[in-house]
């Protein structure tokens, strides 16, 4: 009887990508470095789900039990305060993916190919972002904005989204001849990545700003902006796994690894 063959599963990143395979690549002779694409997706994926579930339990602790700080527990997990365990994850997420681009940018410019530029420009938008997540810089628009704008209401009380807005428009005109020449299972990963991590940073800021009147300086303790603060986040940290994966996968595919330490 012949052996059957073994062939791992197929995930959800490898139906968003196209493929369940990267296929078999042959193994470089001599001194090498193995990147494990499925184990560093995976970990940061469960790192995603275990943060997104105990700010949960904390919330219900704090809602349900009247146990609003579990010996600090509650802030240290709820994804909707800052310097906490979820934006030191987000941050190194986010930094990681600018380090995973500035190696791309750097090959690509070594292999003369085309788009090494747009390569450099995303590393430093990640570089940027992965700041903002630290520093909450985007917040400090909010203010300024809201004494040129005349304090909108509704959707807009977060004036902020008039800024990402702006950028994210700018960003998708600026790239989208780099966007169109990547291959098509690659353009799917990369839409699916940005439409997750923009739905949950300004699609659901303003869906939010949808319920609350956010000058009310009490709006924040009740469930219904709990629930949606973790849709925001758990969408944004899921974007940038997404992206973390097709970059893996492209880096696979276009870059072999010459490691070499000098004095």
């Amino acid at each position: 009887m012949a052996p059957r063959s073994q062939t791992k599963p197929e995930t959800f990143l490898d139906v968003v990508a196209g493929s369940a395979s990267d296929g078999v690549r042959p193994m470089p002779e001599g001194p090498h470095v193995i990147v494990p694409r499925r184990k560093i997706v995976g970990v940061l994926f469960g790192a995603v789900v275990g943060l997104t579930l105990l700010s949960l339990a904390g919330q219900f602790a704090r809602f349900y039990l009247d146990l609003p700080t579990v010996f600090g527990l509650v802030r240290l997990f709820y994804v909707d305060l800052e310097n906490n365990l979820p934006t030191w994850y987000q941050t190194m997420a986010l930094a990681f993916a600018a380090v995973l681009l500035a190696w791309l940018a750097l090959a690509a410019r070594r292999m003369r190919a085309p788009f090494s530029g747009h390569w450099l420009a995303l590393c430093l938008l990640f570089v940027f972002l992965s700041l903002d997540e630290a520093a909450s810089i985007h917040e400090a628009t909010i203010e300024p904005l809201q004494r040129i704008t005349g304090r909108p209401g509704g959707v807009w009380q977060p004036t902020w989204v008039f800024v990402g807005i702006v950028l994210v428009a700018a960003v998708a005109v600026a790239f989208l001849r780099f966007f169109l020449h990547l291959p098509r299972s690659e353009r799917r990963q990369v839409a699916w990545a940005a439409a997750l991590f923009v739905l949950g940073a300004i699609g659901t800021e303003m869906a939010t700003a949808a319920f609350f009147t956010t000058s009310d300086p009490t709006y924040k303790a009740s469930v219904t902006y709990a629930v949606l603060a973790h849709i925001e986040e758990l969408l944004e940290m899921l974007g940038v796994v997404v992206f973390i994966d097709f970059l893996l996968r492209r880096l696979s595919r276009t870059v072999s690894l010459s490691l070499v330490v000098s004095d």
